[in-house]
């Protein structure tokens, strides 16, 4: 059956069940419930038995849960066959059938922790305190709704206030489960687990408040909230786990549930405002377990803060770094060609008078990479590119544009003449650098171009590395100035 049709199925026949309630003596009444329980929670433990042992690719963390789900519907089928048996033969049944019920309870809540992906860290506290605050919101609704208006405060009485915080705490964590879901990837066996557990908790509240008022244990809808609780569990065995997801901003703010485990505490708020206003006073329990909810809301936004806060400090380092890489070289940390030339060009179009552009290729640097290897040559470069952003101006621009080869743009209009300022590079760069235990030397040829602003970026460039081979051509080690009326224009 797919899931479109086992749903509204699984609606009619809770709808059925609790019309026909009304209908029949109360044993049975009992007895129907009992048997579709019974058969839906059988269905359900057969189906989380087969997947825990044959379903391929899952983690053992699920095969976990499975496991968990199957010993639950086990036990859940189990004492509502006992169920059945107290309200038809043997009464004296009642009791442990009861205690099984209670027992299984017990298994769902660790089978939706299981089933839930794993969290560490930040992650993982949120998630705790998530829990923790919904379970405070469940249990101040449960307090008001199920205990405050009762008498006597028995020994019974305290057996179901901790029945009542079993559920409660399914609850929570099924709330929680389903706010960490997007149901917009399709339905999952953890969404259809949690949205069981919650009907069950519900259901199971709603009992026991009817048979605190002396009310027909079926009234409120609960009979239907059984029938409902055992079909949907039996739905979830049948379904594809969903892939654990991640913990970033979206399932703090985007998901389309993210603001599910909220709907308790503004439920419960409004009742002690409602209850307030009514009796002028509240109930000592209810007010010092809404300040406890409170508390664990605001801690876990504080959190929540501080998380976003991480991620947008992350966020900005990552593209702050992005940048740096898109315009710089990845080996010396200077600019790449493209920045180089994008500012050099600002440079030109701005009104900043003359502008001298120099081409340095190195001397020497093949026999280094030759003699020790690439990695000395990288050494070389890094070390090069430092003396020479050393010995410029902060203003001044500098580039690898080549393997051994820059390109410098003296902007500062109160530099030293533009060969004062080469000579200056070569003698800092001829200084011995130690590469892998060696001292190793290179030097360099520098080529000189002078423009005023306006001029072409591209010709200028050109000029200077003409000036550069006419260095090299000098004997290396030497500084040309591009002199286009001494130079034919083949040059």
């Amino acid at each position: 059956m797919r899931l479109r049709t086992a749903l509204p199925a699984g609606v009619a026949l809770a709808l059925v069940v609790q019309g026909i309630h009304p209908l029949l003596p109360v044993n049975g009444g009992y007895a129907l419930s009992d048997v579709a329980v019974a058969a839906a929670s059988g269905y359900a433990a057969f189906f989380y038995r087969r997947r825990r042992m044959g379903d391929d690719g899952i983690s053992r963390r699920m095969r976990l849960a499975f496991g968990c789900g199957a010993v639950a519907c086990t036990i859940w089928s189990f004492s509502n066959v006992l169920l059945l048996a107290s309200v038809t033969v043997l009464p004296i049944l009642a009791q442990p059938g009861s205690l099984l019920s209670t027992v299984a309870a017990a298994f769902v809540p660790v089978a939706l922790v299981l089933a839930s992906p794993r969290l560490r860290g930040i992650a993982a506290a949120r998630r705790a305190l998530d829990v923790a605050a919904v379970f405070g919101a469940l249990f101040a609704l449960a307090w008001t709704f199920v205990f405050a208006s009762t008498g006597s405060r028995t020994g019974e009485w305290t057996n179901m206030v901790v029945l009542v915080g079993l559920l409660v705490l399914s609850a929570a964590l099924a709330l929680v489960t389903l706010s960490g879901s997007d149901p917009r990837d399709g339905a999952s066996t953890q969404q259809f687990l949690a949205t069981a557990a919650l009907l069950q908790a519900l259901t199971l509240l709603g009992g026991l408040r009817n048979g605190f008022d002396g009310a027909a244990w079926y009234a409120n809808g609960v009979g239907a909230g059984f029938v409902l609780a055992a079909w949907v569990m039996a739905v979830s065995s049948r379904l594809a786990a969903s892939r654990p997801g991640d913990s970033g901003l979206d399932t703090l703010i985007f998901r389309p549930w993210a603001l599910l485990p909220y709907a308790p505490v503004v439920c419960a708020v409004a009742v002690a405002g409602s209850l307030q206003a009514r009796a002028g006073r509240l109930d000592p329990v209810l007010v010092w377990t809404l300040l406890a909810t409170f508390s664990l809301v605001l801690l876990r936004q504080f959190m929540t803060l501080f998380t976003i806060g991480r991620m947008a400090v992350e966020l900005q380092d990552q593209r702050d770094t992005l940048e740096h890489q898109a315009h710089h070289d990845g080996l010396t940390g200077l600019l790449n060609r493209a920045a180089f030339e994008e500012r050099a060009a600002a440079v030109l179009a701005a009104d900043c008078g003359e502008v001298t552009a120099m081409i340095l290729d190195l001397d020497g640097f093949k026999p280094v990479n030759d003699t020790f290897g690439h990695a000395a040559g990288d050494d070389v470069l890094i070390v090069v590119a430092r003396r020479l952003t050393a010995e410029l101006r902060s203003a001044d621009l500098v580039s690898r544009i080549g393997g051994d080869e820059f390109a410098i743009l003296l902007v500062d209009p109160g530099s030293p003449p533009g060969e004062q300022v080469a000579g200056r590079l070569l003698a800092r760069i001829v200084e011995p650098i130690r590469v892998h235990g060696h001292d190793v030397t290179v030097g360099g040829s520098i080529g000189l171009a002078t423009t005023r602003a306006g001029g072409e970026l591209a010709v200028l460039l050109r000029h200077a590395d003409t000036a550069m081979y006419a260095a090299k051509a000098a004997g290396k080690g030497t500084i040309r100035r591009h002199e286009p009326d001494a130079w034919p224009a083949s040059a």
